[in-house]
């Protein structure tokens, strides 16, 4: 006696079932915790260092002769990084854009503080080039008789509040060094 049993894949095709629809509200429950834009399609600000206001001399002396040269500096490099933030209290979107700028100094014949300090400053312009903040920050390079030049970085925190629709190609981040009466750009 032969016995025959036939299986016309309902288990097999049950448990299909099952594995799909978990997968499926697996991802559902995993789209409603992100937020709807990437964070890697989200653009920052252009960060600009303004070439004419990159580099400068700075004289002790009556004259702007070499001799009378306290210092030269110049921005080295800057690098940034930015995160869009959103108040979950109020709902403002801002980006913050975690900027870190470079020095460069050398020591000239006429530097009787034994140090390069300066000023830079930092922009921002929003649409339409129009000016939304600034603010001017000391940097300072010491010199030691057998250490004639110098580096430091700075960093800093730029906060930039967001309208709606706008996004990290709205606005512009400018970088460049603060010019006094006794200092010139060369």
């Amino acid at each position: 006696m032969m016995i025959t049993t036939t299986n016309f894949g309902l288990a097999k095709f049950g448990q299909k079932q099952l594995c799909a629809l978990a997968g499926a509200l697996s991802l559902l429950a995993l789209a409603g915790c992100t937020d709807p834009i990437p964070q890697q399609s989200r653009p920052c600000p252009m960060v600009k260092v303004v070439q004419d206001a990159a580099y400068m001399t700075r004289f002790a002396g009556a004259t702007e002769d070499l001799t009378d040269t306290s210092f030269e500096a110049r921005i080295a490099r800057s690098k940034s990084i930015c995160y869009y933030q959103t108040n979950t209290d109020t709902g403002e979107r801002v980006i913050r854009t975690e900027l870190s700028v470079e020095f460069a100094a050398s020591r000239g014949p006429n530097n009787p503080d034994s140090s390069a300090k300066f000023n830079y400053w930092i922009r921002v312009t929003g649409p339409g080039s129009s000016q939304l903040s600034s603010q001017e920050l000391d940097v300072e390079i010491p010199f030691t008789a057998a250490k004639i030049q110098g580096v430091t970085q700075d960093s800093v925190d730029v906060f930039v509040p967001l309208k709606q629709g706008e996004n990290g190609d709205f606005y512009r981040i400018y970088v460049g060094l603060a010019v006094s009466e006794r200092g010139t750009r060369l």
